[in-house]
């Protein structure tokens, strides 16, 4: 696995509320009342592959300006390692073995937000739709869009995921109102620019 930089890397589409927290001051995720926030705990083995990639997102909040940031993401078959990034401060660590969720969180990591909750924003856009649908708690649905996903509750769209070209993505958190475009090799499919997992 790649070493993490001391310097700024890139950022991924699960580090949105990151992201928004910052950037607004929010005090709530993504998902509106009525709907506990969605937290994805899935094995690193089922991303399907290893990769190491550096990502570059940018976030446009209701009513408010444009904002780029950074990070770096490594998975392999035993863990999960992110490090986030804002304006080149280092937010934060996570690494998860499928079991303990370790982190080392800077001044600068926003109190409102459980890192759980990162990790789960991860494995919604970059899982594997078969692996998230088994893992969702009643209420919940995921289903393959034309080129992406969308994550329902109770019939009501919360996330979609959309394609944006070869190399970038789109998240919508639509009861918030706030979308992000996500730079990242392979899209949505980082197993295309990874190693198969053994």
């Amino acid at each position: 696995m790649m070493k993490m930089p001391g310097l700024v890397a890139p950022l991924s589409a699960w580090s949105a509320c990151v992201a928004v927290c910052v950037l607004t001051g929010c005090a709530s995720g993504p998902v509106a009342t009525g709907a506990a926030p969605l937290q994805l705990a899935l094995a690193p083995a089922a991303l399907g592959c290893s990769v190491a990639v550096q990502q570059q997102l940018t976030v446009q909040p209701p009513s408010a300006a444009v904002q780029t940031l950074d990070a770096l993401l490594e998975v392999d078959g035993q863990a999960v390692h992110l490090a986030l990034f804002h304006m080149g401060q280092r937010m934060g660590v996570l690494h998860w073995d499928g079991q303990q969720l370790q982190t080392e969180l800077s001044r600068w990591w926003p109190a409102q937000l459980p890192p759980a909750q990162v990790l789960s924003d991860l494995q919604l856009a970059l899982w594997p739709v078969a692996a998230i649908a088994q893992a969702l708690p009643a209420g919940w649905q995921v289903q393959e869009a034309a080129q992406g996903r969308l994550l329902s509750y109770k019939g009501q769209v919360r996330t979609d995921v959309l394609a944006a070209g070869a190399g970038a993505f789109d998240i919508r958190y639509v009861p918030a109102g706030w979308s992000l475009h996500v730079a990242s090799p392979g899209g949505l499919q980082p197993c295309a620019v990874g190693q198969e997992a053994p």
